[in-house]
């Protein structure tokens, strides 16, 4: 792999275990209508799409409740489920060796631009991405395949062949596919091989510095 790529990053689950956080503040949206979540892996579900669309596909809520359920996990999110992570082993090695070989990196990510900025800048990951791609918070932009796209035209690749989308969850794969990226998935994160496969990833990488082999060379 010597020629140039862009290597775009999901974040939670690919950088991050930010689990602990997002379960938090969804609890909280979820018990102002009065439903609770007795089993805790019911939550991981949640994990990768956007609030919205969670909310509304797992949990019913719809119209103003839907919004103010959205609401009421952001402003706990950002006061303390942000702080909630744990970065994965290897990932700083990982960002290092792909960036020494000359590779753009991005991110590409559901979560709200301003969080993902705001968590890449007090991790201290900020100095490694060439662009930060996130949704907006009234929603839009949450698309996994617009995403994609958006970061790739910021990055200035044009050419899709060189272009790879590496991530934990489904939508990730599914939405490199769509955009016509390589799909990488990785398992240390949310999801499982079985799934990842099962979405049509490329490569299934088990650790980051398995990730960063990809692009050594």
């Amino acid at each position: 792999m010597s020629e140039k790529k862009c290597v775009l990053l999901d974040m939670d689950g690919t950088l991050f275990d930010t689990s602990e956080g997002i379960k938090m503040c969804y609890r909280a949206g979820l018990a102002r209508f009065g439903i609770t979540v007795r089993d805790e892996s019911e939550l991981d579900r949640v994990i990768g799409p956007s609030l919205y669309d969670s909310f509304n596909e797992f949990y019913g809520l719809k119209g103003d409740d839907l919004k103010e359920a959205v609401r009421i996990y952001r402003e706990l999110y950002l006061t303390e489920g942000i702080y909630k992570l744990c970065m994965y082993d290897g990932v700083v090695d990982m960002l290092k060796s792909v960036k020494q070989n000359g590779n753009i990196i991005g991110l590409a990510t559901t979560k709200p631009l301003v969080m993902a900025a705001r968590i890449l800048e007090f991790s201290g990951l900020e100095e490694y991405f060439d662009v930060v791609c996130g949704a907006n918070l009234d929603g839009s932009m949450s698309d996994k395949c617009e995403l994609i796209n958006n970061c790739m035209n910021r990055c200035g690749f044009g050419d899709h062949n060189r272009v790879y989308m590496v991530g934990d969850r489904f939508y990730d794969i599914i939405g490199a596919r769509q955009a016509g990226v390589h799909p990488i998935g990785v398992t240390y994160g949310f999801g499982c091989r079985e799934e990842l496969e099962e979405a049509g990833a490329e490569f299934i990488a088990a650790t980051p510095g398995d990730v960063a082999q990809l692009f050594i060379g």
